[in-house]
C-alpha cells in the first residue's frame, strides 16, 4: 500500500514538472524584444529634394501607415510589453552585404533580439547576389545579430521583381529553418500597391503606398503571429 502510495506520488510530480517544463518553455519562446531591418521600405529620414518629407518608411502617408507600425500595433495587440527597434541597413548591409563591417551593427546587436524580421532584398545586386554568396554572408548576419540560440528568424523577400534574390532567401531561410515571406505578386498592382501616382520622383513612387506598406506588414504578420501566441 505504501508503495502504492509513493509511486503515485511520485507519478504525479513527473507530470507536474513535465506540464512546467513545457508551459515555460512556451512562454520563454515568445518573442520579447523584435528587431526589423531593412531599407527606405523600413525607414528613410525627410530627402526634400525628392519629394520626401518623412520620417518614417518611404511612400506611407503617415509613421502609422508604414509596414513597421503597422506590425508593431499588431504585436502589442496580443503582447503589449513586447519592445521593437527598427533600422534602415541598406547601406551597411544591402549594397555591400559580402564585406559589410559588423562593428555597424553593434547597437542592433546590444538590444539582444529574440525575433529578427529582416526585410531586405531590393538594394542588393541580383548578380551580386549569386556571385558572393547572399545566403552565406544571411545566416552569417543573424548570427552576428543574436547571441541566442533559440533567436527566431523572418526573412522578407523583394517587393520590386528580381531573378535570383528571392531564390537565394528562400533556400536560405529553409536551410535554417527560418520562416520565409513573399512579396512577389504586390508590385504587379502599381496602381493600388506602389505610390507612383502620388509623388513626381518616380525613386519615390516605386516605394509601397499606404495599401501596399498594409499588405506586406499582413503577409509578415501571417507568417509570425503563432510565435505571440501560448502553446498549449
Amino acid at each position: 500500500m505504501t508503495r502504492k502510495i509513493f509511486l503515485s506520488v511520485l507519478t504525479s510530480l513527473i507530470l507536474l514538472t513535465s506540464m512546467g517544463s513545457v508551459a515555460g518553455k512556451g512562454i520563454d519562446s515568445i518573442p520579447s524584444r523584435v528587431l526589423i531591418l531593412g531599407n527606405s521600405i523600413t525607414f528613410h529620414g525627410a530627402k526634400p529634394s525628392v519629394g520626401w518629407t518623412g520620417n518614417w518608411g518611404m511612400a506611407a502617408s503617415t509613421a502609422e501607415k508604414d509596414y513597421v507600425h503597422i506590425l508593431q500595433a499588431k504585436m502589442k495587440a496580443v503582447r503589449p510589453n513586447v519592445k521593437l527597434k527598427s533600422g534602415n541597413i541598406a547601406a551597411g548591409f544591402e549594397r555591400q552585404f559580402w564585406k559589410y563591417n559588423p562593428d555597424d551593427f553593434k547597437d542592433y546587436k546590444a538590444f539582444d533580439p529574440d525575433l529578427i524580421i529582416l526585410v531586405i532584398g531590393e538594394n542588393v545586386d541580383d548578380a551580386m547576389a549569386v556571385k558572393q554568396g547572399l545566403g552565406t554572408y544571411l545566416g552569417q548576419f543573424v548570427k552576428e545579430l543574436s547571441g541566442r540560440s533559440n533567436v527566431k528568424v523572418c526573412l522578407v523577400g523583394s517587393f520590386w521583381p528580381n531573378k535570383n534574390i528571392d531564390n537565394i532567401m528562400k533556400a536560405t531561410a529553409g536551410q535554417n529553418n527560418w520562416s520565409y515571406v513573399d512579396l512577389q505578386g504586390l508590385y504587379k498592382e502599381r496602381d493600388k500597391n506602389t505610390a507612383l501616382n502620388q509623388y513626381q520622383n518616380k525613386g519615390v513612387g516605386m516605394h509601397p503606398s499606404d495599401q501596399g506598406m498594409e499588405s506586406i506588414a499582413e503577409r509578415i504578420w501571417n507568417s509570425v503571429q503563432d510565435w505571440f501566441v501560448d502553446q498549449p
